[in-house]
């Protein structure tokens, strides 16, 4: 939970500022989208002008969060450097390694004395000017709710859907170790508003297309087990993606199946990517801290969600990464499955 020292730091800051641009990390997921478009809803309510400028356009299963508040808009440097220039203020949300902000990553830090970082990831060292960092937080959205709230600000019904949207989804809807009991409590302040929580299960979860599917099977048809079965890694090519008519599909959720195997306790997605880049989703059950792995290589998240995008052949960062898990197993002995 907040504490008074950042409460007031919010609303010192967004008391003074009256131009905003709002962005987040790469491949942005629902408490990325959900934070930015909450945030954005309370901030317009108060006469405030503002942007929503992420790397690249706003996933499918996530649209549905732009029809409540400012449509994002696809980073531009011709377009959007000179709104940089212009804003009082630029508030970085889910996101405080400069490394996860893609395209974004020079003009970010080249405004660094103007970023207002609001994140829950562990990030040591970091370089904003301004910062609400809580690592106990089980979303990014719940601190956004936290400090509006102190605010003073009221939670319509709008700003409910986009913030539950983070909650619910960053902590697996409220499956994940990190859902903590005042996750269920902010859920539950949210709820009151007459929101309905199987809308965003619907959008997010059940609007797979055929050739989403398509490529899942052909991923878990290849699945692979290690240490054991206490390890299991699928392969996407971009091959299988063209095959299947399934470009630019966001493959991260295939992890969930993986993890659902009796006795694994890692599961790894290895997605190849454009111009040599390797994408991973890392996801481990308890104590297992797979965030430690991903940041070997460059990445971050969680304990138990994380991950990385790193330059090299998709087949030699499968055997190093998973060599990695296995010696984090190796480490972390006798923990059920």
């Amino acid at each position: 939970m907040v504490n008074a020292e950042q409460c007031e730091l919010f609303r010192r800051l967004t008391g003074i500022a009256r131009r905003y641009v709002l962005t987040t990390h790469m491949n942005p997921d629902g408490d990325a989208i959900g934070s930015e478009v909450g945030l954005a809803r309370l901030l317009a309510g108060t006469g405030r002008e503002l942007r929503i400028v992420n790397q690249e356009a706003t996933p499918r299963n996530l649209a549905y969060l732009e029809d409540l508040g400012p449509s994002v808009e696809v980073y531009d440097p011709a377009v959007h450097d000179a709104a940089l220039d212009a804003a009082d203020l630029v508030v970085l949300l889910d996101n405080s390694a400069p490394d996860r902000l893609g395209r974004m990553e020079p003009a970010i830090r080249s405004r660094a004395s103007k970023v207002f970082c609001i994140d829950h990831h562990p990030t040591p060292g970091t370089l904003w000017a301004h910062d609400v960092l809580d690592e106990q937080a089980s979303a990014t959205a719940a601190i956004v709710y936290e400090l509006s709230t102190a605010a003073g600000h009221r939670i319509d019904l709008d700003t409910a859907e986009a913030l539950y949207a983070g909650l619910s989804t960053d902590t697996g809807f409220f499956r994940f170790n990190s859902t903590r009991a005042r996750a269920h409590e902010i859920a539950a302040a949210l709820l009151r508003t007459g929101i309905e929580p199987s809308r965003c299960f619907r959008e997010v979860y059940e609007r797979n297309s055929p050739a989403w599917t398509r490529l899942l099977g052909r991923a878990l048809a290849g699945l692979r087990l290690d240490a054991g079965g206490a390890i299991v890694s699928v392969r996407v090519t971009r091959a299988m993606e063209s095959e299947c008519d399934a470009e630019g599909a966001d493959t991260s959720e295939m992890t969930t199946p993986l993890l659902a195997i009796e006795g694994v306790r890692i599961a790894l997605l290895f997605r190849e990517l454009p111009e040599g880049r390797v994408k991973v989703s890392l996801r481990s059950k308890g104590d297992l801290d797979v965030y430690r792995l991903a940041a070997e290589f460059g990445g971050g998240g969680h304990r138990n969600a994380s991950g990385i995008v790193a330059d090299g052949r998709l087949d030699e960062m499968a055997e190093t990464v998973i060599a990695g898990a296995a010696g984090l197993l190796a480490a972390s002995p006798g923990q059920p499955a």
